[in-house]
This record gives C-alpha cells, sequence and structure tokens, in this order.
C-alpha cells in the first residue's frame, strides 16, 4: 500500500486536506476535511479533484470513497463529480468512481 497527504493552502495555511491510499490500480480516499471557516466555498471538490489528477497520473483505474449517509453536501458533491453510488459499506455510503 501506498499513500499520499493531499491538501490545500490559502494565504500559506492549511485550509483542507485528504488521504489516498493505493494499491496496484484501485484507490481510496480518507479523511476528506475542510476548515469549517473554508466550507462551501468549493475546496472539497479541488482536493478530490487533485486525487483524481494524481489516481490518472499513476494509471489507476478505480477510485473509492465513503461518506456518511446523512452529509448531504458531501453525498450531492460526490455525485456531480461523476462517483456512482454502490451500496452501503458498514453503514456508509459507498461511492465508485471509474477512471479512464
Amino acid at each position: 500500500l501506498n499513500s499520499e497527504l493531499i491538501f490545500l493552502t490559502e494565504n500559506n495555511k492549511q485550509v483542507g486536506s485528504l488521504v489516498l491510499v493505493y494499491n496496484g490500480k484501485d484507490a481510496s480516499i480518507f479523511s476528506v476535511q475542510v476548515l469549517d471557516s473554508h466550507r462551501g466555498k468549493g475546496y472539497g471538490k479541488k482536493l478530490v479533484e487533485k486525487a483524481i489528477n494524481v489516481c490518472k497520473s499513476k494509471k489507476i483505474y478505480k477510485l473509492e470513497l465513503n461518506t456518511e449517509q446523512d452529509n448531504h453536501v458531501a453525498n450531492s458533491m460526490y455525485r456531480k463529480m461523476g462517483f456512482k453510488l454502490e451500496g452501503l459499506k458498514d453503514n456508509f455510503n459507498n461511492y465508485i468512481k471509474v477512471l479512464s
């Protein structure tokens, strides 16, 4: 397994991060976090886009993530970004995005 911390900064201050774990052709996103003061500004989407670009550069085929069922903002964002809801995994919504 390999992992990377992906983060965003604004004015030299870290405002968001996620952990990308990958192995072979598969990858998973964990712990997407944006400071409360910076939510609603597109930082979560930018973080996930950065993770997708890392995956594409590493020829990763499938990207997976999980989110709480009642996190409507995140669920909507992931669907708009092309992630498909595969069902539940440990009571979390499980999303998959096939990369080309």
